[in-house]
């Protein structure tokens, strides 16, 4: 179908009205900025209080900055980053708050540049020059920094690490295992480099393994050398249990031959006995013969026979 250009125009005519009877209302720009600004969401008045609880205890755990030598500014910067972020704290009221963790040397400096420093973007930046340890001091603290007794494989890594960074951003992993394979404690140190790191995430895998294996080796020597102390107490009950099926034997033993040596025949005559030599004397040779001898006839009152056998009465 070929539109002319007066229906062409009828057409667009038409448009315009069309357009003219639509209401245009104008957009509320107060609600649309607000919308780009975080809020959390919470489900409860509740979540909320318990929210804002939290954040005020973990503002509470940051410490001070005084600038001594002893203090690592960058790492000290970084933590107050990380809480200021948990509590949800607006870089506008971080400014106005990290006034407040300033102390000492650190206070007097920011007092005396505060005109240049505006805002906690610049602040960030500014006390960071100052206090920044030169080259020759992060390398220094670097090759002092070894695994303290006690100390975990994984917090001794992440400081080591650290320390790697703040010295060279550029480090290249070669490096950064030479120098964390230097502070490994003796005891892992031969077993971490036998299996040849690649990586310095390799070089944590490999030491909290080996970690790990020390800990179980040592809780076995442990329990082994308790041991001998519960055998030994085994072997104790075990002579007192021997012993008291021992005492029995012994006792019975001891009174079957008091029974034979008591319920022995008479003698059918009364002989002279011999002696057994000392050599092959049984040991309870002597006890037969004093208990042979120790007989008394009560017809005659002598020694050495019964009266049934008695030569007095054969001869009356």
């Amino acid at each position: 179908m070929v539109i002319t250009r007066s229906q062409h125009r009828q057409l667009f005519v038409q448009e315009v009205q069309r357009l003219s009877l639509i209401e245009m209302e104008p957009a509320d720009i107060s609600t649309s900025s607000r919308s780009t600004i975080y809020r959390p969401v919470f489900t409860s008045s509740m979540e909320e209080q318990f929210m804002s609880t939290l954040a005020k205890e973990q503002v509470k755990t940051l410490t001070k900055f005084s600038g001594s030598d002893s203090e690592d500014v960058i790492l000290w910067l970084k933590n107050v980053e990380e809480v200021f972020d948990r509590a949800l704290i607006q870089p506008s009221n971080k400014y106005l708050a990290i006034q407040s963790y300033l102390t000492d040397a650190a206070l007097k400096w920011f007092r005396f540049n505060k005109s240049n420093i505006p805002d906690w973007s610049s602040f960030t930046i500014a006390i960071v020059k100052p206090y920044q340890p030169s080259l020759h001091q992060t390398l220094l603290k670097m090759e002092q920094r070894h695994q303290l007794p006690g100390e975990s494989v994984m917090e001794y890594y992440y400081d080591k690490l650290q320390l790697c960074t703040q010295a060279d951003p550029n480090m290249s992993s070669a490096m950064v295992i030479h120098y964390l394979t230097k502070g490994l404690s003796d005891l892992l140190l031969p077993h971490v480099i036998r299996r040849h790191p690649g990586t310095p995430n390799d070089f944590l895998n490999i030491a909290q393994d080996e970690e790990r294996i020390l800990f179980t080796l040592n809780g076995l020597s442990y329990a082994s050398t308790n041991e001998p102390g519960h055998y030994l107490n085994e072997d104790i009950q075990m002579d007192r249990l021997v012993n008291v099926v021992k005492h029995p034997i012994n006792v019975h033993d001891r009174s079957f031959n008091q029974q034979h040596h008591q319920t022995l025949p008479p003698p059918l005559m009364n002989l002279p006995t011999t002696p057994w030599p000392s050599s092959v004397r049984r040991p309870y040779s002597h006890h037969r013969l004093s208990t042979s001898t120790s007989r008394q006839c009560y017809a005659c009152s002598e020694f050495g026979h019964i009266a049934q056998y008695c030569p007095h009465q054969k001869n009356t």
